[in-house]
């Protein structure tokens, strides 16, 4: 019976998509867990634990799917103002500030369920599965160990020597602020045999960063 009950609220948490309900969830369970733990069943207050981290998993699942959803305007505008007949007014918060405030998150609190969603399945499931009780910071120190063994086996590739420049040329632009300069100025002094070099190559410039610009959005 209790194996059925365990299987049930784990599976109410993966079908879980809205944040306070998982909330509700994890907080029932932690309810559980203190009360195993006061009547010293260390079976039921395992499995309280586990169904705990499970829910703080999907409750940073949820929130990471709000962070990515309020991201800046392309255009770099600040998203949380609006004008209205020339006055600046502040916008509603956020899809994520909301859920925070609703539901008594703290965006510390938040940060750590979103480390949890990052930690790779198998991982996951084996700190579950670990002898000592599992901890939310135990979860996150193995999933941590793992990456860093991971990695010294199997190196990340060279970063390509195109890609460093090209980041590299954009950071000194904004740097030296030509991104605000004004472009008369800049041609004005320029010879004939420059201007013309300009006329050729702006528009391929101007080409290449549109899709530059969409290529870095599609990945985003």
């Amino acid at each position: 019976m209790e194996l059925i009950r365990y299987d049930a609220m784990c599976s109410a948490i993966a079908e879980c998509h809205r944040i306070d309900e998982v909330k509700d969830l994890r907080d029932k369970a932690m309810a559980l867990e203190l009360y195993a733990k006061q009547a010293r069943n260390t079976d039921a207050e395992r499995k309280a634990c586990e169904i705990r981290l499970r829910a703080e998993r999907r409750t940073g699942e949820l929130l990471k799917e709000l962070a990515r959803a309020d991201k800046p305007n392309p255009d770099g505008r600040n998203q949380h103002e609006v004008t209205s007949d020339g006055v600046t007014q502040p916008k509603l918060p956020s899809p994520y500030a909301e859920a925070l405030q609703s539901t008594g998150i703290s965006r510390q609190t938040a940060h750590r369920y979103q480390a949890l969603a990052n930690v790779p399945s198998e991982t996951f499931e084996s700190a579950l599965r670990d002898p000592e009780k599992p901890t939310t910071t135990g979860v996150l120190a193995k999933a941590e160990a793992t990456r860093v063994v991971r990695e010294a086996r199997d190196p990340a590739p060279k970063m390509p020597a195109d890609s460093l420049w090209l980041w590299g040329r954009l950071r000194d632009l904004e740097r030296d602020g030509f991104f605000t300069k004004d472009a008369s100025e800049l041609l004005a002094p320029m010879t004939e045999s420059m201007l013309s070099d300009m006329r050729r190559l702006a528009p391929l410039a101007a080409e290449f960063f549109n899709i530059l610009n969409e290529a870095t959005h599609e990945l985003a």
